[in-house]
């Protein structure tokens, strides 16, 4: 459960934080109930109120997600990514993601050269004398 604060000094609302991360207050809270951001502080009447440096946890969380990896990964990662403390144990699940998700990026990698080789290729003739690519008009 969220702690309430009094003092709100510093701290910025759902909309702020949206608004300042080029997302929804629906990510915010959905990051939020998968672990990607801390829970935040609760002004005394109960709102949501969140340190500025919550804008880098979604943008990190976004990067990763441009990368490749679920939500569900983001969350060990973003941490690592952010320069916070983990336990032994998450920093190697961590590096274990990062090494699969290296290799899938490779294969990737691989089968976007061989795409781009057979794009460069020789035009092949095709049956009747016609050559790939070309409209006999």
């Amino acid at each position: 459960m969220a702690k309430a604060i009094d003092d709100t000094a510093g701290l910025v609302s759902i909309g702020q934080l949206a608004k300042a991360a080029g997302v929804s207050s629906r990510t915010i809270r959905y990051y939020e109930e998968l672990g990607i951001l801390p829970e935040p502080r609760r002004s005394p009447g109960g709102t949501r109120k969140y340190p500025r440096e919550y804008r880098d946890y979604i943008q990190t969380a976004l990067a990763l997600k441009d990368l490749g990896f679920r939500l569900e990964e983001i969350r060990p990662l973003a941490r690592l990514a952010l320069g916070r403390s983990v336990s032994a144990g998450q920093r190697d699940t961590a590096a274990r993601l990062v090494d699969d998700r290296i290799e899938a990026l490779g294969r990737q990698v691989s089968v976007l050269r061989q795409l781009r080789d057979s794009v460069r290729g020789p035009a092949r003739s095709r049956p009747g004398g016609e050559t790939a690519g070309h409209d006999p008009q």
